[in-house]
């Protein structure tokens, strides 16, 4: 008798574990990303990119309009990062231009430097063990780079 369920009993472990690994890796990408998938903004990104891997988001008002609005670090090609912001204006989304962003270990902070609107954000990561950051702020639709420091190196 324990011979005969012991494959069956082993399918079943084997098959439990797998959907406990890909749950851990949803709840993992979602803590990794810095908000959730279901994200309305994210989900604009998403229909405007949809072949590109989000690595990193950042979530706060970026234009001083009182709406939070949508920081998104993406992957582009093999070692090739971009940013944008999604914009929140009501009833629609409109996407900043693109900037290059780091390859990894990517941080996004949000430092109101000026003490007025809008506010500003570092970007900050490495490619090859070169460290780099930015100080950005959105005008319009552009990324204004304020100041940075080694991001040619990491991006």
């Amino acid at each position: 008798m324990w011979k005969k369920l012991r494959i069956p009993i082993v399918i079943i472990i084997i098959f439990g574990l797998g959907i406990w690994g890909f749950s851990q890796d949803k709840i993992k990408q979602e803590k990794d990303l810095g908000v959730s998938l279901d994200n309305e903004l994210l989900q604009h990104f998403i229909s405007q990119y949809p072949d590109n891997e989000i690595l990193k988001c950042g979530y706060e008002d970026m234009n001083g309009d009182g709406t939070k609005d949508l920081i998104v670090i993406f992957n582009k090609a093999k070692r090739s990062n971009g940013m944008v912001v999604v914009l929140d204006k009501g009833s629609q989304y409109e996407i900043t231009e693109e900037v290059p962003a780091p390859i990894e270990n990517q941080t996004i902070e949000f430092k109101d430097i000026d003490k007025k609107p809008p506010m500003e954000f570092i970007v900050s990561g490495s490619k090859d063990g070169k460290f780099g950051y930015a100080i950005f702020r959105v005008e319009g639709l552009e990324l204004k780079d304020l100041f940075g420091d080694g991001m040619e190196d990491c991006c």
